[in-house]
């Protein structure tokens, strides 16, 4: 907040905005503002108002079927890329980006916690490099039965995750499944992979891949214990929390929830 005015951010469900969305937004910097809103890099709208137009500009905002976002230590707006209607989505990212801020956004946590989701390894939305980030991908393998050792596959992999010799995939495979379209002897099992612990800014971390799971409904179940712990033993950021409490406990505390 500046001396002079508010200003006001909107929560924005991720994906996409409709027609009359837009509109209110622009009477509303019109009306009460500068005639000018910022685009945030969390894919927000943020603008400068008045303090004495704020319940005004709240009340235009609901009509309109949005409402005042979050900030401070509390789980942020979700990003997500444009899912389906790109060529390389392997899920429907905006569908569950949208049920993760739908039950997330807003909530308070020791500090802050940004979430994105990525509809293939592209990695649009840096999923990575956030505290929690989710990404749809392939868990591909060989079949040895249906191999017939041909080598087409053998250089074929940008970041030679396939052991040809051995007919194995490395874990440094990112999941695109372009190699499955060489022969019927490559295997894919679309999941969706959860990363914790990374952050962006200056001093920038990559998060720890979690867990991959098969539905999305257990995605919820994952983000919620993950937050819940969090804000019982969690200090810093969710990076720090995965530094001291370990990845790989984590993990099993995960994998004894899922099988509850």
């Amino acid at each position: 907040m500046k001396k002079d005015c508010y200003t006001v951010r909107i929560s924005l469900k991720p994906g996409f905005m409709n027609a009359d969305q837009l509109r209110a937004i622009a009477d509303i910097i019109e009306k009460y503002g500068d005639g000018k809103a910022h685009i945030t890099t969390r894919q927000g709208i943020e603008f400068d108002i008045s303090p004495e137009k704020f319940k005004d500009v709240d009340e235009m905002l609901k009509k309109a079927g949005l409402n005042i976002g979050s900030t401070g230590n509390r789980v942020r707006q979700v990003v997500s890329c444009i899912g389906l209607r790109c060529y390389n989505a392997i899920g429907d990212s905006v569908s569950l980006a949208r049920k993760i801020h739908e039950e997330f956004e807003g909530i308070w946590v020791p500090k802050k916690v940004k979430i994105n989701v990525s509809g293939c390894p592209n990695a649009c939305t840096y999923h990575k490099f956030c505290d929690i980030g989710v990404c749809y991908r392939y868990k591909i393998r060989i079949d040895k039965n249906l191999c017939n050792n041909c080598g087409k596959c053998k250089d074929f992999c940008d970041v030679n995750a396939i052991d040809w010799e051995n007919k194995v995939i490395k874990e440094i495979c990112t999941g695109e499944g372009r190699c499955t379209a060489l022969c019927n002897s490559f295997k894919a099992e679309r999941v969706i992979s959860i990363f914790v612990g990374g952050k962006g800014g200056r001093i920038w971390k990559e998060g720890k891949e979690l867990i991959s799971l098969k539905k999305e409904e257990d995605v919820l179940l994952v983000i919620d214990e993950i937050l819940l712990s969090y804000s019982k033993f969690g200090h810093g950021r969710i990076a720090d929390f995965v530094d001291s409490a370990g990845i790989e406990n984590l993990r099993q505390n995960i994998i004894k929830k899922l099988k509850n």
